[in-house]
């Protein structure tokens, strides 16, 4: 063999190498607001190369034995009891936006006020339109005020404050830390002793030495725990889930998360060398279904406000394609405000056997999520790249457990020690509130017991249950 034919060989192996790690790779680029990198211990290639591969068709969506099945948050109410203290004073902040905002600004309110040692006010929901809700309207208040107990004080918003009285209003990133907290909110709070929280969501460079990369106990307990829908709206969400089933011989169906109106206000940024892109329109959809082999009678939900021109693309290949529009009631489309719609959207994105998300950011971030909580993890991302496997297209989050929601469930090998006891190792949970790494943290369990502690290798763990009573 000459040289040239060693060269040959060696770039032809160098070009599948490259290839392999092309498909592996996540398929969104861009401005995934809550990407984090990986922290953890596990061999992300090893685990994803022992993944089974399937095309759309032969996935077991729907039939999946852990599919729906809510992993343990690896706190209770009780771990984290000692927590609470008096109040020095009060947190409120407002839900804005859709839902997917909700759920962050939810936890970093409760992350602010417990840092604060304040009492959380229950927020006003804000309109689009600027039309005010109270939480109650759509939210189960008792729960979250039950749920929270533990945790921080929660009450019930009282009548506007006066002139005299009007609240300061702080913007803060959304998982601050706690050095910023101390820095940037706690004086001022000790001035007022009342402060209103403005959540936003800054980008990547913007980040640093401001935010944790993981979820933090009380935002794990706030999103997965405490905040629900008020059971009258989760009935008609479940009636509306049940309506779309039936349309499928296997009470199966996929979402997708394509609002058109969105998109045409976004540019659509490509890497062709790496078969990545932050976004994709209807007609890349389609082709992508085709390619993993989704079956032409595959029953289909999409976000669309309502089928019509832009929707061709998916309508002319797959019969079965349904917006909200099309499997409300009337009463229901009479009745239910913008709000209660893009909860629909959010609620079926998240329980689908299948979710295909078209772009990239908070709602595809925080469907996640959710979906991780309930074992739900059929998440397929479209890409410019060949393969017609299914499995090579599930979306890093979940591929490389790189989602912060998996920073909140203990969901690890069983291993029995000594004293008989079980310990499951969390990799991920690394990093302290202040910022400190440990080695590891382990969640202990009596055998049969629902009652959790969390310990690491004999070291205090009161940082915690009262995270502002160490040094600062």
């Amino acid at each position: 063999m000459d040289v040239r034919q060693v060269m040959g060989a060696v770039l032809t192996f160098s070009m599948f190498v490259m290839l392999g790690n092309m498909i592996k790779r996540d398929h969104f680029d861009g401005d995934v607001l809550l990407d984090v990198p990986v922290t953890s211990t596990v061999n992300i290639e090893e685990d994803y190369n022992k993944m089974p591969r399937h095309s759309l068709s032969q996935l077991p969506i729907g039939v999946s034995k852990n599919d729906g099945q809510h992993l343990r948050l690896c706190w209770n109410n009780s771990s984290m009891s000692k927590g609470r203290e008096e109040s020095k004073g009060f947190v409120t902040f407002s839900l804005t936006n859709g839902p997917e905002y909700h759920i962050s600004q939810v936890a970093n309110a409760v992350l602010i006020a417990k840092h604060l040692g304040a009492t959380l006010v229950l927020p006003e929901i804000i309109g689009s339109k600027g039309e005010k809700r109270t939480f109650g309207e759509i939210y189960d208040a008792e729960k979250f005020i039950t749920s929270m107990s533990s945790i921080v004080q929660v009450e019930r918003r009282k009548r506007p404050t006066t002139i005299t009285e009007k609240l300061v209003g702080i913007k803060v990133p959304y998982n601050a830390n706690r050095n910023y907290i101390a820095r940037n909110i706690k004086p001022l709070f000790k001035k007022t002793q009342k402060v209103r929280v403005i959540t936003y969501f800054p980008s990547a460079t913007m980040k640093e030495g401001k935010v944790d990369k993981d979820m933090n106990p009380y935002s794990c307990w706030a999103t997965f725990e405490a905040l629900r829908l008020k059971p009258e709206l989760q009935e008609v969400l479940d009636s509306i889930t049940k309506r779309l089933r039936n349309h499928d011989a296997n009470q199966q169906f996929v979402a997708i998360d394509y609002k058109g109106e969105m998109l045409r206000t976004t540019t659509c940024r490509s890497d062709a060398n790496k078969g990545m892109k932050n976004c994709y329109n209807p007609v890349e959809i389609a082709q992508f279904l085709q390619r993993i082999g989704s079956p032409r009678d595959t029953t289909i939900y999409v976000t669309h406000s309502k089928i019509d021109r832009s929707l061709s693309p998916l309508k002319d290949t797959y019969s079965k394609i349904f917006t909200k529009e099309d499997i409300m009631e009337e009463s229901e489309k009479a009745k239910f405000s913008k709000l209660e719609k893009e909860i629909i959207d959010f609620h079926l994105c998240s329980v689908s056997d299948v979710f295909v998300p078209a772009k990239s950011g908070l709602f595809y971030s925080n469907v996640i999520g959710i979906r991780i909580a309930a074992s739900r993890t059929d998440v397929l991302v479209p890409a410019q790249i060949t393969s017609t496997l299914a499995q090579d297209h599930i979306s890093s989050y979940i591929s490389k457990r790189s989602h912060p929601a998996y920073a909140c469930f203990c969901k690890s090998k069983q291993q029995i020690n000594t004293k008989g006891k079980c310990k499951y190792e969390v990799p991920r949970m690394r990093r302290t509130l202040d910022g400190l790494f440990w080695p590891y943290l382990i969640q202990e369990c009596s055998l049969g017991g629902d009652i959790c502690k969390l310990v690491t290798d004999s070291r205090n763990f009161d940082w915690l249950l009262n995270p502002m009573s160490s040094t600062q």
